[in-house]
């Protein structure tokens, strides 16, 4: 059900676009890079492929953890999706590639369309740094680590190392490469690594996950160029420090799979699982609603799974989407009512955490659903980023698909 991979510029997530699949990358020293032949041993990751994000993270609660051998391990929280405070996308126009540069080009701007039904707030920013902080690695003494961890194979070797390999790794013995330029590399990547952190904070970052892609013909002709471009939205990231992960965004073109990736701080990976996971629910029921627009509902009390009033959202056509809890300040109350029935109402100090479902209801049957409410109830508008928190249980939802084949 899933495959590990190693990304130190891309590798974990430039595959995953090209075959459809999640490309799941944890932060620097989250997972342990103990027996991975080294490329660069201070950016080097371990990373899972995946057909869903709940497997990829699955795949992370038991890979994730302090090794004590790894002198490159570090405690890293283990990630819950939970919902940023924003999204964000490059400010400046994308330049797309290859021969499908016009598909990517109109299918990102799709995914642009998409984004914005998520109701969270979306900011344009300046991504020109990522690109600066990404040239160190090939094109500055960064590459240096490389021919540090296999020049000594390469030259008790020769032939073995595929030629543009080799011709990557020897750049990085070239004379310009001195002690002195790796220091001035590293002070400006930090420069860039706070400038990161600052635009970051609470957010996550969303970009194509390739601005293109090209033939194998192409590849063969120009091997370096091209992977060069692919690599264009993935090289700055174990440099920066972040966590990405790559999903599918549908197809630019027939059989050419277009994706996108989300990036966070290292300590904020729980930011791009929720968001991730956001989109490809939304994805998802856009493709299966009947009418085109769609609107979130959440309900607690007699309107959830397996209680009397769930026959309601049936009969609007709602499909559940997840489980959620609100904000740790609501109270639940007993209404006035018969049958009895349960309201909320937010307290400006103390309350809980209250548990609910979220489902997704076309608007064409909306008017239907409200109308079928009697006072005292009554719907209210609900801020994704203050009054809910999602904390969707992976391991959960894994056993209850197991379910479905296993007697547990």
């Amino acid at each position: 059900m899933f495959a590990l991979g190693t990304d130190t510029a891309g590798s974990g997530r430039i595959p995953a676009l090209l075959n459809n699949l999640v490309g799941y990358k944890p932060s620097l020293g989250a997972w342990s890079t103990i027996g991975v032949v080294p490329a660069c041993e201070s950016l080097d990751c371990v990373t899972v492929f995946t057909h869903a994000l709940d497997e990829a993270l699955l795949v992370d609660q038991h890979a994730r953890g302090v090794e004590a051998s790894d002198p490159w391990s570090r405690e890293l929280p283990q990630p819950v999706a939970s919902l940023p405070e924003k999204l964000l996308l490059p400010k400046d126009s994308l330049t797309f590639f290859g021969p499908f540069a016009a598909d990517y080009s109109e299918a990102w701007e799709a995914t642009v369309r998409q984004l914005e039904t998520l109701q969270l707030p979306i900011e344009y920013v300046d991504t020109s740094f990522f690109k600066e902080a990404a040239s160190i690695l090939y094109d500055g003494p960064m590459v240096a680590e490389r021919w540090a961890a296999l020049g000594q194979f390469v030259n008790e070797n020769p032939g073995a190392t595929f030629p543009v390999t080799e011709q990557v790794l020897r750049s990085g013995s070239a004379s310009q490469y001195d002690a002195a330029s790796v220091f001035q590399a590293n002070h400006k990547l930090q420069a860039y690594k706070l400038e990161a952190k600052k635009l970051l904070a609470n957010s996550v970052l969303v970009m194509p996950t390739s601005e293109g892609t090209w033939t194998r013909d192409q590849v063969r002709e120009n091997p370096i160029s091209t992977n060069s471009d692919m690599g264009r939205y993935t090289n700055h990231c174990n440099l920066l420090d972040l966590s990405a992960v790559a999903i599918p965004a549908g197809e630019a073109s027939d059989k050419v799979p277009f994706g996108i990736t989300f990036f966070g701080l290292a300590e904020e990976e729980s930011f791009i699982c929720g968001a991730a996971d956001l989109f490809l629910e939304s994805t998802r029921n856009t493709d299966q609603d009947i009418d085109g627009e769609t609107t979130l509902v959440a309900v607690c009390g007699l309107h959830m799974r397996g209680f009397p009033l769930e026959k309601q959202m049936k009969e609007c056509q709602a499909e559940f989407v997840r489980e959620a809890v609100t904000a740790p300040n609501y109270q639940m109350v007993k209404l006035p009512s018969e049958p009895a029935k349960p309201g909320l109402i937010k307290q400006p100090t103390g309350g809980a955490s209250i548990q609910l479902e979220i489902w997704q209801m076309p608007l064409s049957k909306f008017g239907l659903f409200t109308a079928s409410i009697p006072a005292p109830l009554a719907l209210e508008k609900w801020d994704l980023r203050t009054d809910l928190k999602f904390q969707v249980s992976f391991v959960k939802r894994m056993r209850q698909r197991r379910q479905k084949i296993l007697p547990i």
